[in-house]
C-alpha cells in the first residue's frame, strides 16, 4: 500500500515522567537544536541533533531502549523511523514532545 508506515512505538510524557520519578534512568535522546535544548529539556536527556543522526546513531546500542524527544514529536518521529531502519529494536517516540512535557525541566 502506498504511503503505509508501520505503527511507531511511543511513550507518553506522563509515562516518561512516572518512570523518572520511580528512579529509572532510560536513555533519552533529545534531537532538537542546541539552543532549544538549552532553553529546557527533560532531566537526563542527551542532546543529539537530528541533523547529525548519521554520526551519533553509531554510538548507540541497537538493542537498548531509546526514547526520542523533540519539541512536538515530529523530528523525534523521523529519528525513530531512521533508527528503526538501521536495525534498532526498541526505539520509542515521546508523544507530544516538550510541548506536552509537564515534569521538571533541566537547563
Amino acid at each position: 500500500m502506498f504511503g503505509f508506515r508501520p505503527k511507531m512505538a511511543s511513550i507518553t510524557t506522563a509515562e516518561l515522567q512516572a518512570r523518572l520519578e520511580r528512579g529509572e534512568k532510560p536513555t533519552i535522546i533529545d534531537v532538537r537544536e542546541p539552543w532549544e535544548y538549552a532553553e529546557g529539556h527533560v532531566p537526563g536527556a542527551v542532546l543529539k541533533p537530528l541533523g547529525q543522526i548519521r554520526t551519533w546513531a553509531a554510538e548507540l546500542n541497537r538493542d537498548d531502549e531509546i526514547l526520542v524527544i523533540c519539541r512536538t514529536a515530529s523530528r523525534s518521529a523521523m529519528a525513530c523511523q531512521y533508527l528503526s531502519r538501521l536495525g534498532f529494536t526498541n526505539v520509542k517516540n515521546v508523544e507530544g514532545g516538550m510541548v506536552a512535557w509537564r515534569g521538571k525541566v533541566a537547563r
